[in-house]
């Protein structure tokens, strides 16, 4: 999560004039009348919690909705622009909301702005206001907490002359173009773009906009990559507003913390330019680059190039644009989306049959490379090979290929990435025999088995259990297969974790034979670094298909795994650690816990007892680790959040999400404990569970002592149970 406030870059310091001696009112219907901008003392000590203000959906933080010990301001704007409102030179734990002037907030859903822990466990709110309005503020403190005295300090930021796309300043030609955001607001337009989802959020905060005519066609490039401010930029076809839905291009991180876009262009048409901030980052200034370069010849699927037998083949993709082919394969879903940009095209005769191997290792440019049979634009699903990074950022596909046969090769980028030019090198080897599902290696018992995926291609089964999603894709990349009969009934392991270096990935599937849709039993994608592990309960003499294969877009090779049976398992798999790559604040958890906090280094654990079963449902939810006396939120999502690996949030990862349900708010007991063991229902029926559903749960609490990031709030690992 990024928080920032324009109080802050303004240095609220320098307000030191007390502008009244105004405390508050305990009642919304006779609130303090104050006006203009500086600082304001507040009095709750004996303040009232009334039945106002009480239950707005953006006053909901650590599991409540409530401000305690209020008391209430009519505060008037004396200029036009962004209000930033702040209790950060406070001592107490407050919480803070603004409202439309016009009596109390009886009806839920009016707040304007809400926020709990801003600077701490201090407050601060952003709004737009006009001058001469009133509006109303509510000054309290996080449930539980005691009143007392303190400081709100106002400052208004006028608004940037760009910041409504009706307002759009006019720009033309290519150059730099320079930009502020300062006193920007966030508009209601271009906020729901798909092509804007980054990091779970579609949203671009402080944004200015641009209409912008190129004097060349080709491929636009709009870039902040010069600016130091975290920037999120889009682009609409034609002036004024966008329309929902209709953005053309959009970036978040393309070069550091800044954006660029590419996309194709029309002399003399007009685009509009939305150029903002992440969501919660500040506003500032900046240049804005934009180039046009002319399109490659082979641009399109229907002008490919063409190109015959094995060796190197160079390509550049300098001014190709991304066309309506080949971006919705179901084999090319990596890092969220199925995307290749900048592509470029080649129609390649096969001059051998067996496995061909294409990758562009060798250069320099983000590639993402897909093959499809025939010449020509494809058939919508019909690609037979897909990758994106195999070799660093760079790309490398199999696919089984007929000696004079002609296959259309796609030569792109990651979306958003910058094209290039670069070499394509094509060869092909023999066939492998456990590279099909219908004739896997057979092999029985316990111990440890060899398997080498180098040639291996990917297939169309096992491409989409929904047991297999992580990280953004269910797909299992140079899968080989083996039949297995156990020779014991328990518990089984398979696992990679000790004979290989690969980026592996496993499922297992029932019986004999190429596997049925949706008929997974257990599925790994990072079960031990970058190995797998699967654990499932086999019976004696029956017989279980193995995939086994690798990471989307990573490389086979020559490895080995283990199969081992014991006893029984958990009702759950624990999943999303904070390890020290991806901990936000240098605050990684001990192995299988979420980030440390200020309680407890070692981070929050999450684990489960009892029976999933929703007939008969006695699953408990028990968390260690947890800042003591604090409360959190058990909660339950239908997704993984990227992939598994969760997204930075607070002072640790966001793991579970999608459909969110509420379990339920416990508070940890003296020793940083506590569990869903006391809640009124079971989890299946808080949840809306039904039989066969795979859902992911997590815990989020409250941490507001030493907290490493400064956020006061962090999450334990996730859990997926699969009811």
């Amino acid at each position: 999560m990024k928080l920032s406030y324009l109080l802050a870059a303004l240095g609220a310091a320098t307000l030191t004039t007390l502008a009244g001696a105004q405390n508050g009112s305990d009642n919304c219907t006779t609130p303090d009348a104050i006006a203009g901008q500086g600082s304001f003392s507040f009095d709750s000590t004996l303040a009232t919690t009334g039945p106002e203000g009480q239950s707005e959906p953006l006053c909901f933080a650590f599991g409540s909705n409530a401000v305690d010990s209020d008391v209430w301001f009519n505060w008037t704007a004396d200029a036009t622009g962004i209000a930033s409102i702040s209790t950060c030179a406070s001592l107490l734990d407050t919480k803070i909301a603004g409202y439309p002037a016009g009596g109390c907030p009886v009806v839920a859903g009016t707040a304007i702005a809400c926020n709990d822990d801003s600077c701490g466990v201090q407050s601060a709110i952003d709004f737009a206001c006009t001058t001469g309005t009133a509006y109303l503020l509510q000054i309290g403190s996080f449930p539980g907490n005691v009143g007392g005295t303190g400081t709100i300090d106002i400052v208004i930021a006028s608004s940037a002359t760009n910041d409504d796309c009706g307002g759009a300043v006019a720009i033309a030609g290519q150059g730099t173009f320079a930009f502020s955001q300062l006193g920007a607001s966030g508009g209601l337009e271009g906020q729901n773009e798909a092509l804007c989802l980054f990091f779970g959020l579609s949203s671009i905060d402080n944004d200015i906009w641009y209409a912008w005519t190129p004097s060349l066609a080709g491929m636009a490039v709009i870039s902040t990559c010069t600016a130091s401010v975290d920037t999120k930029i889009a682009a609409h076809a034609g002036s004024g507003c966008p329309t929902p839905g209709t953005s053309i291009a959009c970036n978040d991180d393309s070069c550091g913390l800044q954006s660029e876009v590419q996309f194709s262009v029309s002399a003399g048409s007009t685009y509009t330019l939305q150029i903002g901030t992440f969501p919660g980052s500040s506003g500032g200034a900046g240049n804005m680059e934009i180039t046009v370069s002319p399109p490659a010849g082979n641009d399109s699927c229907a002008l490919a190039t063409a190109i015959a037998g094995q060796g190197v083949f160079p390509f550049d993709q300098t001014g190709s644009t991304t066309g309506a082919d080949g971006q919705a394969e179901t084999a090319c879903y990596f890092f969220g989306g199925s995307m290749i940009d900048n592509d470029v095209w080649y129609d390649w005769t096969a001059d051998a049959s067996g496995t061909v191997a294409i990758n562009t290792c060798t250069s320099f440019v983000d590639t993402k490379l897909a093959i499809y049979p025939g010449a020509g634009c494809p058939v919508a699903g019909s690609a037979i090979g897909c990758n994106e990074d195999s070799c660093g950022l760079q790309s490398q596909v199999f696919a089984t290929v007929v000696a004079g046969s002609v296959y259309s090769i796609q030569v792109g980028t990651f979306p958003g990435a910058t094209a290039g030019s670069g070499n394509l090198d094509i060869s092909i080897t023999g066939s492998l025999q456990a590279d099909d599902c219908a004739t896997p290696d057979v092999i029985a018992g316990q111990g440890t088995f060899a398997y080498n995926s180098t040639m291996a291609t990917t297939g169309l089964e096992g491409q989409a259990e929904v047991s297999c999603y992580f990280f953004g894709s269910a797909v299992i990349d140079n899968d080989v297969w083996f039949s297995w009969t156990a020779d014991a009934t328990g518990q089984a392991s398979v696992s990679t974790c000790l004979g290989a270096a690969l980026d592996t990935k496993l499922a297992v599937y029932p019986g004999v034979g190429c596997p049925l849709d949706g008929s997974s039993l257990a599925c790994n994608d990072d079960g031990c670094g970058l190995q797998s592990e699967v654990l499932l309960n086999v019976v004696t003499g029956t017989s279980y298909l193995l995939q086994v294969g690798n990471f989307p877009g990573t490389a086979g090779g020559a490895a080995s795994f283990d199969i081992l049976i014991t006893g029984p398992v958990e009702p759950g798999t624990p999943f999303c650690f904070c390890d020290a790559v991806i901990a936000p604040c240098t605050n990684p958890g001990t192995a299988g816990n979420g980030c440390g906090n200020g309680s407890d280094p070692a981070g929050a654990n999450l684990t489960a007892t009892g029976n999933a079963d929703v007939g008969a449902d006695t699953l408990v939810f028990s968390a260690t680790g947890l800042a003591p006396s604090q409360p959190g939120l058990y909660f339950q999502g239908i997704n993984a959040v990227n992939g598994g690996i969760g997204i930075v949030f607070g002072d640790g990862l966001r793991c579970a999400g999608g459909d969110v349900r509420r379990l339920g708010v416990a508070f940890a007991d003296p020793a940083g404990s506590s569990s869903t063991a006391g809640f009124a229902s079971t989890i299946s029926a808080k949840g809306g569970v039904s039989l066969g559903d795979l859902k992911h749960y997590q815990l989020w609490y409250r941490s507001p002592v030493g907290s490493p990031c400064g956020a006061l709030f962090n999450l334990s690992n996730g859990y997926t149970i699969q009811w």
